[in-house]
């Protein structure tokens, strides 16, 4: 908005207020303070319109992820003597707690340790096996970030709802990652995205391994050590993948 310029008037001459009318001018200019004051107040507190995209788990996406080592699908050290395949799909609402019941255990006590590695895989519990968030969560993990993006796709599954997902929607969840590049993700995502492109192949992958593995719908996990492996179907709870996990040292 472009400034105000001030015209500077000649100053009348200044001529004595009665008491009385004192008073009122006080109280006059007392009301229009209360008035201007409930107006910001008023104006604050008003809430956003329900074009508005409320995203939730920011804060929590940061505690959960920050500072452990990820790149691509990896969350944790590479390292780590235990690994774990996580198979969901971000579109499916049955499948939104399972993961949300069980992130924060295993990357609190496990991951940031060093001890388990987590490796995401996309597997759709539909008919269309390479669905639209998937690309914005490989966008995000071409820059290390893509747990961060999955987390916050599960924990807004409402708002998805409610507007739909389409390129925007995905946009509007990367947002929510501070450290992420928004033109580069972007740019990815434009790049690797098409058909054949490095996206959909990774996709692919995933879903060719799912079957391979026998992979049911709902979460899976598929936890490798030293001395086994154990798969877990249908939801897991974080005490089953615990024990599996002490399995297979």
């Amino acid at each position: 908005m472009p400034a105000t310029i001030e015209k500077h008037r000649p100053e009348p001459g200044v001529v004595p207020i009665p008491p009385r009318g004192r008073i009122w001018i006080v109280l006059a200019l007392a009301i229009a303070v209360g008035l201007i004051g409930y107006a910001i107040v008023s104006i604050s507190t008003q809430e956003a319109g329900d074009e508005v995209v409320h995203l939730a788990g920011i804060s929590e996406a940061q505690e959960i992820f920050g500072g452990v080592p990820q790149e691509g699908d990896r969350f944790g050290s590479a390292d780590a003597p235990v690994s774990i395949q996580i198979f969901n799909d971000l579109q499916c609402s049955s499948c939104r707690d399972d993961f949300l019941s069980t992130i924060r255990g295993l990357a609190d006590g496990y991951a940031r340790p060093g001890d388990v590695k987590l490796l995401y895989r996309h597997y759709s519990n539909s008919e269309n096996v390479q669905q639209l968030g998937f690309y914005g969560a490989e966008a995000a993990a071409a820059q290390g970030y893509g747990w961060q993006y999955v987390y916050l796709f599960f924990r807004n599954q409402d708002e998805a709802e409610r507007f739909g997902i389409d390129e925007d929607y995905l946009d509007t969840i990367a947002g929510g990652i501070e450290e992420l590049n928004e033109p580069e993700w972007l740019e990815y995502l434009e790049d690797n995205g098409g058909s054949g492109g490095a996206i959909s192949q990774g996709l692919q992958g995933d879903e060719e391994l799912g079957r391979d593995l026998g992979i049911r719908t709902g979460q899976a996990a598929i936890v490798s050590g030293p001395v086994g492996t154990r798969t877990l179907q249908d939801g897991p709870s974080l005490a089953e993948i615990e024990a599996a996990i002490e399995a297979v040292r």
